[in-house]
């Protein structure tokens, strides 16, 4: 087996185990340890995909990310780790997002309560990846000038913008696109049609309208990862590298009109957390990439996740026999 086909191997089987049966308290000792385990998963699949990308790119702060939460130190029933808050670090972008539903789910039931939200999604003709950051500036340009057009018509647009790019790996294209939340359905439908007029090639069919609600599951779309988990290979790898490299200096996440920008906590660099189920003892706990675990020096392993590996392997197995 090639070092390539190695790769897709490992990424494939990775996703299969977050992506298995549901699983049970009879293979979890509590919530805190299902939990870190899935933590442990993502963190062994995005050292791989961070290493991966530094192969082809060479750019160096990828490894701040290989390094997040590498090492826990437990206090009795509590374990820290430190975080790196880069934008290519799966786990603390799902801290981000997190942050951010907790940050704006009130101001926007608020503003749901005075007239009905809206999910935008704005659209454009592909692009290849030389022209992605000159495109994503010329969007953003675009997304301005028509929402001074609609307040001069008298029009106040309300609510959130997030910026996505996503990638076509057969055609070798970039796709950079808006997802809004708007209140109001004239003030939603508007913008879409002011976006056409900005994007005459744009096809209508391609730029959705559809009411929201407020749920944490509801604005989960808005408050993403500004791209999505891609890389399986170089080609991909390259491809995330040109889209993080087009997105440096730029946010992707900005409010407009009545929603003011909630005041972020302060980005913390150590994540802390108790874990009912632990011992209660002191400890240095390190990533073993191997192991998707942490052992400590006496070879003890934290979460057990090779039995819980077995454990899942082995309800598949049960449940396709049946």
């Amino acid at each position: 087996m090639s070092n390539k086909d190695t790769l897709k191997y490992n990424f494939s089987n990775n996703r299969s185990l977050l992506d298995t049966l549901e699983v049970t308290s009879e293979i979890f000792k509590s919530k805190s340890h299902e939990s870190l385990y899935r933590s442990a998963i993502r963190k062994a699949r995005n050292n791989e995909k961070v290493k991966v990308l530094f192969d082809v790119s060479k750019y160096k702060p990828y490894w701040k990310a290989f390094h997040c939460n590498e090492v826990k130190f437990q206090s009795e029933k509590e374990l820290k780790g430190s975080l790196c808050r880069k934008r290519w670090c799966n786990h603390c972008n799902r801290i981000r997002t997190a942050e951010l539903i907790k940050g704006y789910q009130q101001p926007l039931q608020q503003l749901s309560t005075q007239d009905k939200l809206y999910m935008v999604t704005l659209t454009a003709p592909t692009v290849k990846g030389r022209q992605l950051k000159s495109e994503i500036e010329k969007r953003y340009k675009a997304f301005t000038k028509v929402k001074d057009r609609l307040r001069k018509q008298g029009l106040k647009l309300n609510g959130i913008r997030k910026l996505e790019v996503t990638y076509n790996e057969n055609k070798d294209f970039f796709h950079p696109h808006f997802h809004f939340l708007i209140q109001g359905e004239k003030e939603a439908y508007r913008l879409r049609k002011e976006w056409l007029i900005e994007y005459t090639t744009a096809d209508i069919k391609a730029q959705d309208v559809t009411e929201i609600g407020t749920t944490a599951k509801d604005l989960m779309e808005v408050f993403k990862y500004a791209t999505k988990d891609i890389v399986k290979d170089e080609t991909t790898a390259l491809a995330t590298h040109v889209i993080f490299q087009a997105l440096i200096g730029r946010r992707s996440f900005q409010t407009f009109g009545v929603i003011r920008k909630v005041k972020p906590p302060k980005k913390s660099k150590i994540e802390s957390v108790e874990h009912d189920w632990l011992e209660s003892k002191y400890d240095i706990w390190y990533f073993n990439q191997d192991e998707k675990d942490y052992d400590n020096v006496y070879g003890e392993m934290l979460i057990g996740t090779s039995y819980i590996e077995h454990q899942i392997k082995e309800k598949t197995r049960r449940t396709h026999e049946k």
